[in-house]
């Protein structure tokens, strides 16, 4: 099978650039102090990146863990080399765990967790045999190793320089009583590591795993992979405490999410050829199905991410190079094309791929309870089929009869009516949304959420998201998996992403696009243009035929005159990445 993933676990990327590239640009990221120097800008190392990831050599199961390695000219066509890294000593004999590349004096050096022969989570390094060789095929094990071994985390992420060239590297760590943290460590030598404390921490969930720290704009980003997922948060370093101090919201609350579906264990990296930071993620398997298959989950596209015009917003989009995947010949183009206002299931007529990117440009009215979109992977009969959709609703601050299910985060007490559950969100800034149980009790009715989940019809139910003003609306796009597969332990449930969109005069409608990635068991669906949302879902169609695409109106326009159309839709099919 050709593929345009990884069936793999992301571990870490860094860059290896020519020497006429232009340096990374410094980031400012306090008052006359540059912090946060990623030393991987202004390394020259003949123009390839690499990769490397967990991986079993013996089969597509947990276990005896080494780190895989490939490399590439663009991010996008790779070539697969030899196992990099191998459990063969006492420190990292039980598994090479997750970690991460730094640049130091020139050469290419990796931090990874080790586990111990006594299932101890230590650190450890590794350089290349010979940096002359392009492809570092080779790596040597630093006979310091074990370097850290307390506290007992993991995953530790690319480190970073002040101006006095003290470098700095954080992990994963916490403990039931402290919450999940981001330990702090420092270092003159990348040998010698001295424990500070905590760079950050709180309560949402007992570990972090996959921390990462880096800039973006003149901003200091911190992610964590913590309750499932991966999350972000803007702020600053208090340059005398060493401590991140987030902006507003928080690592773990459901607006932050860097990705609203499957996806986890993140790493990023800056990209000195585009001048863009770089984001990858893992994706686990949503079926019982890997061993089977021969693989257990895999990377997700690389994305851009950058921020939002006001500087509160962490953004992403799939990078500019992965239209070279495109088979041109293969382009299909249609526009202008008007859904009649009944439209349950509907073939688009010779269309067919399971490895295929979409571009589709919706047009629909505004301030109407909509509810539409494409469908993928889908049998002739759409007897088995995955929807890509769009829904909305004309008042979203009072929802009756309505959920807005999980996500959350507080029951407030002494809640007697709906009303009061609005009042409790609106005036709690981490409040996204909430819902109100009508035949709860007292004290167990009113929950507040910090995110915004996807609503689903309840006749106990009061729900309703706080407005962010009179100018916007509030979307969801959603990966609807109920009819996508037959077996029961797959995935079914429906996955989403809340967009708000602004309101505008021209002709009263909306204008959305989607760019989205088919690959056989992976979806991948952006907002290109805004950046605003990535969701990520895997799907296993059974039957052979799944491979048309069609459309469909679950609730049109009230309006007879109004309608749902579809601008442009181009899809192509995509080649391999494997050269």
């Amino acid at each position: 099978m050709q593929t345009i993933l990884f069936f793999v676990s992301l571990i870490t990327i860094f860059e290896i650039v020519k020497a006429d590239d232009p340096l990374r640009p410094q980031y400012h990221l306090m008052p006359e102090k540059n912090w946060l120097n990623d030393p991987n800008g202004p390394v020259y190392f003949n123009g390839y990146y690499h990769m490397f990831f967990q991986y079993n050599p013996n089969g597509a199961v947990w276990g005896d863990m080494h780190w895989g390695h490939c490399y590439s000219k663009d991010m996008v066509h790779w070539i697969h080399l030899p196992v990099a890294l191998a459990p063969d000593q006492s420190y990292d004999i039980n598994g090479i765990f997750t970690g991460s590349t730094t640049i130091v004096n020139g050469i290419p050096t990796i931090i990874y967790t080790g586990i111990t022969n006594t299932s101890q989570q230590v650190q450890c390094q590794a350089q290349p045999v010979d940096i002359t060789d392009p492809t570092l095929t080779k790596w040597k094990k630093s006979p310091l190793n074990p370097l850290i071994t307390a506290p007992n985390g993991r995953d530790p992420s690319t480190a970073f320089q002040d101006d006095e060239n003290n470098y700095y590297l954080i992990y994963g760590y916490g403990t039931e009583e402290e919450g999940g943290q981001a330990v702090l460590f420092t270092s003159k030598d990348f040998l010698k590591w001295t424990y500070l404390h905590p760079l950050h921490s709180n309560h949402y969930d007992r570990f972090w795993e996959c921390p990462d720290i880096f800039g973006v704009s003149n901003r200091i980003v911190l992610k964590a992979s913590l309750l499932g997922r991966d999350f972000w948060t803007l702020g600053d370093i208090d340059p005398a405490k060493l401590i991140f101090i987030p902006d507003n919201h928080d690592l773990g609350e459901y607006i932050q999410l860097i990705d609203h579906g499957r996806f986890y264990a993140s790493k990023t990296f800056y990209d000195p050829v585009n001048d863009q930071q770089v984001i990858m993620g893992w994706t686990s398997e949503e079926d019982n199905l890997g061993p089977k298959r021969g693989w257990q989950g895999c990377h997700t596209l690389p994305r851009a991410i950058f921020l939002s015009d006001d500087g509160l917003q962490l953004l992403s989009r799939p990078i500019d190079a992965l239209k070279t995947l495109r088979d041109d010949q293969s382009h299909q183009h249609f526009h202008s094309v008007v859904l009649p206002p009944t439209t349950p299931f509907e073939l688009i007529p010779e269309v067919h791929g399971n490895q295929i990117e979409i571009v589709i440009n919706w047009q629909f009215p505004m301030h109407e309870n909509l509810d539409f979109g494409l469908i993928v992977l889908s049998t002739p009969d759409g007897s088995q089929r995955t929807s890509i959709g769009i829904a909305s609703r004309d008042n979203t601050s009072v929802m009756l009869n309505w959920d807005l299910p999980a996500w959350d985060y507080l029951s407030v007490p002494s809640i007697i009516e709906w009303s009061e559950c609005e009042t409790a969100c609106n005036r709690d800034t981490k409040c996204q949304a909430w819902t109100f149980v009508k035949d709860r009790q007292v004290n167990n009715n009113c929950f507040l959420k910090s995110g915004v989940p996807f609503p689903s019809p309840n006749s106990v139910c009061v729900s309703g998201v706080k407005q962010q003003g009179d100018d916007k609306q509030i979307l969801w796009v959603y990966m609807n998996r109920i009819l996508s597969q037959k077996n029961p332990d797959a995935a079914h449930d429906i996955i989403h992403a809340p967009l708000w969109v602004e309101t505008t005069t021209t002709n009263a409608h909306w204008f959305l696009q989607l760019d989205i990635f088919v690959d056989h068991s992976i979806i991948e669906v952006f907002e290109p243009q805004g950046g605003r949302f990535a969701l990520t879902g895997h799907v296993y169609p059974e039957d052979g035929t799944a491979d048309n695409l069609a459309v469909y109106i679950n609730e049109g326009p009230a309006d007879d005159d109004d309608s749902i159309v579809i601008d442009t839709l181009d899809i192509w099919k995509l080649n391999t990445i494997w050269t």
